[in-house]
């Protein structure tokens, strides 16, 4: 369930899930708790090493809670009474006589269907430190993840495998349906970097146009500048001096100009 969760977008750091798991264990475990605490770095203890100690925790737990209900059940039987007067073992889960509860087929049964159906606890927490938990309001948000644990005493809170598996399916489903945007999504950015790279192709081709037109009006204007300098050195139309031709000869010269009066 926590790997659903994390395929939908909330994830939690290493060094949160140990601690977490570690609170949302039961009142039974606490001897557990405090040596993993003394003895391990919870910073740096890797979650898959915490699970494998709780599960090998349980299993000796359970196998230390046969032997000991095997001693009581052979207490009930003095060992100075004859073979023949002695009664054959009774089984406390199916009431049957013949075998122990450690050996019974439906126990066995039961715990194999209980490995396919394990019970989930709900726990709760918020990201700030334990110490401060009561003084937290009730409008604030709190955080919930799913853990999968056996369930221990029959005082705590259970959740039905269909429950459980409602809850799952919506999570499934959740997960689908971000999974298909998700894909949506990876398309139109496909799409999108297409058409930038067209739009950059285009961009480049453009800019080589207007280099060239740059060059082709760079041309022009020197051909410009040359015909105006040529058009400069011309002479006008109404200057006649040149080969074969002497201005001043045709120029009249004005004797006399002034005139004395009579």
């Amino acid at each position: 369930i926590i790997n659903s969760l994390k395929n939908l977008g909330k994830s939690y750091s290493n060094q949160e899930l140990v601690r977490k798991i570690l609170m949302c264990l039961p009142k039974s475990w606490t001897p557990k708790v405090t040596a993993i605490e003394e003895a391990k770095d919870l910073s740096t203890l890797p979650l898959e090493q915490l699970l494998g100690s709780l599960m090998t925790h349980e299993t000796t737990m359970k196998n230390h809670e046969n032997v000991q209900k095997g001693k009581k059940a052979l207490k009930k039987f003095p060992h100075n009474e004859e073979p023949s007067k002695k009664e054959e073992p009774t089984c406390y889960e199916c009431k049957k006589l013949g075998h122990f509860k450690s050996d019974c087929p439906n126990l066995k049964k039961k715990e194999k269907a209980k490995s396919k159906k394990k019970k989930a606890f709900l726990a709760t927490w918020d990201d700030s430190d334990p110490s401060s938990s009561e003084e937290e309001s009730d409008e604030e948000v709190a955080n919930f993840a799913f853990m999968a644990i056996e369930e221990e005493n029959e005082d705590e809170v259970n959740f039905t495998f269909d429950e459980l598996q409602n809850a799952y399916e919506n999570l499934f489903n959740e997960y689908e349906n971000v999974c298909l945007k998700n894909q949506s999504l990876k398309k139109n950015a496909i799409s999108m970097s297409k058409e930038l790279e067209i739009l950059k192709s285009e961009n480049s081709k453009y800019m080589n146009e207007i280099e060239s037109l740059k060059k082709i009006f760079s041309t022009f204007s020197n051909s410009s500048a040359k015909l105006d300098n040529l058009l400069g050195l011309q002479s006008c139309v109404f200057d006649k001096a040149g080969l074969g031709y002497e201005e001043m000869k045709n120029v009249k010269h004005l004797k006399n100009f002034f005139v004395k009066k009579n």
